[in-house]
């Protein structure tokens, strides 16, 4: 197919979509409400899961095979810094995201993709970004700002707004 000047090829995008309401995530708290990574320790898992989401800034999703949140920053840079600490631990641990990022927020997902589930990688990468959320200032949100409803991109929020002096 050639490439006509002047003119972008089409390109799909995924978005990311929430898979449970924030009521239905905190009943999340045994393990029949998670699917477990096949060669993981369940009771761990659930534990570690339950401790992320119970924190009021985790939800489940994917139907159980996930955790998903929603981080905001003042800057973009602050934002950049802390993908940029995420990616480094996840070249450590050999395990990446699902993330997306529009100027100060990064919606950031973790679940295992082979095998399938929720794994100890995945609640170890979440409670690492908490900690990296942290250290590069990350802002609380409101519980509405920091879901991604269905079908929505992130918001940039003030990215281009000119700032007073």
């Amino acid at each position: 197919m050639a490439f006509k000047f002047g003119r972008a090829p089409r390109i799909a995008r995924q978005l990311i979509k929430p898979c449970y309401t924030p009521t239905q995530t905190r009943k999340m708290s045994s393990l029949k409400d998670l699917k477990i990574s096949q060669g993981h320790d369940g009771q761990a898992v659930t534990e570690a899961a339950t401790a992320l989401v119970e924190s009021g800034k985790w939800q489940v999703c994917k139907q159980g095979k996930g955790l998903e949140r929603t981080f905001k920053f003042k800057t973009f840079k602050a934002t950049w810094d802390f993908m940029n600490a995420v990616a480094d631990e996840c070249k450590k641990q050999r395990h990446h995201p699902e993330w997306t990022n529009i100027y100060n927020k990064t919606h950031v997902r973790w679940t295992t993709h082979n095998p399938e589930g929720l794994s100890s990688l995945d609640t170890t990468m979440a409670s690492f970004c908490d900690a990296a959320g942290e250290k590069f200032g990350v802002l609380l949100t409101e519980p509405a700002e920091a879901n991604v409803k269905s079908g929505e991109p992130l918001k940039a929020g003030d990215c281009c707004i000119k700032k007073s002096l």
